[in-house]
């Protein structure tokens, strides 16, 4: 049965509930990874093979292994971004259900008795926020949370190791460019992930403040200061994550557009040198071309790893404390999922 505790990590949650559908977009993504150099070697190919020898048949046959290539890369991204969509949707549903059980089914006898006394022991405000906005970024993150990083980081590494085995020094150059993104990004990203925190804590706050005032204090009147107090503070929070977010990505699109440069001056040099042929150059720039999407996409694969673990944190956080280790009853199975005896 499962365990009627949440595991105090995001993945270990994540993997609870898509095990298999995960093993599944993994098996794509390696599938997917030797076709990443495959298009540069046809480039290059054929303008050094076919086009300067003039060899119409071998561009035709050139041409068409890059027409299936592309095709076969198409087929199976979208048949991995189907797969991530439907484990996403998954996890959305585990986490309300979650959230409602660790919060109502299984409340602690402690929370019980001051219940029926009259107190208030939920925070409403809170569970609204969990079971909307917080379950569904969350959600939106499990999809891609093995395989994302996986397809990035493994097309970066195929594509540079192409790139090294044809030109080891403008492929250094090029890594020598980027490689301050991978200092600039932890720096921010940990200056945005405590912003985001305070943001969703007082979100739940707001919804909170509008759930404990009855309405007839509310209706035909302005808003009251403790609404205001929390709308601006939340103004504040976001314009300052804004702020430090398109900083960090002025920084790293700048890196990314200076990669070509630096093979285009230094490939130049080596054509102009007879050393290189300029098919090789065409090559490392659509090389360049491949690397700056997984770049981007691998920055914000950090720092929507890094959030998913900040409010998978807060959220069992907020569960109730104190609950008895001798009760053995599990979380109810999901739909579809079987009841392990």
């Amino acid at each position: 049965m499962p365990p009627r505790e949440m595991p105090q990590s995001v993945y270990r949650y994540i993997f609870r509930y898509s095990k298999w559908r995960q093993i599944v977009v993994i098996c794509m993504t390696l599938a997917l990874l030797p076709l990443a150099p495959v298009p540069l070697e046809l480039q290059r190919r054929m303008l050094d093979d076919a086009v300067a020898n003039g060899n119409v048949s071998l561009l035709i046959q050139l041409a068409g292994l890059y027409v299936l290539a592309l095709l076969t890369a198409a087929g199976l991204k979208f048949a991995m971004r189907v797969q991530r969509e439907l484990i996403s949707a998954r996890i959305v549903h585990a986490l309300r259900r979650s959230v409602y059980y660790h919060i109502y089914t299984i409340t602690p006898p402690s929370l019980m008795t001051a219940s029926e006394n009259g107190d208030d022991v939920v925070d409403e405000g809170a569970v609204v926020s969990m079971l909307s906005s917080e379950t569904e970024k969350l959600g939106g993150f499990a999809g891609s949370a093995i395989s994302g990083p996986l397809l990035q980081i493994g097309t970066l590494c195929t594509v540079l190791g192409y790139m090294f085995y044809i030109e080891p020094m403008v492929a250094g150059i090029a890594l020598a460019l980027y490689t301050p993104q991978f200092i600039i990004v932890p720096i921010f990203q940990a200056r945005m992930n405590r912003l985001a925190a305070e943001k969703a804590i007082t979100v739940r706050s707001l919804g909170n403040f509008i759930v404990d005032n009855a309405e007839p204090d509310l209706l035909d009147k302005p808003p009251p200061d403790g609404f205001t107090k929390l709308t601006d503070q939340i103004l504040q929070l976001r314009t300052r994550f804004l702020m430090v977010k398109n900083i960090m990505k002025t920084l790293n699109n700048l890196l990314i557009s200076l990669g070509p440069f630096g093979v285009i001056a230094w490939g130049g040099y080596l054509v102009i040198q007879g050393e290189v042929e300029v098919g090789v150059i065409l090559a490392f720039v659509s090389g360049l071309e491949r690397l700056g999407g997984p770049i981007r996409e691998l920055i914000g694969s950090y720092g929507a790893i890094t959030d998913a673990h900040m409010r998978y944190g807060i959220l069992i956080d907020s569960f109730p404390k104190g609950m008895d280790p001798e009760v053995t009853e599990p979380m109810p199975p999901l739909a579809g999922q079987r009841k392990k005896s």
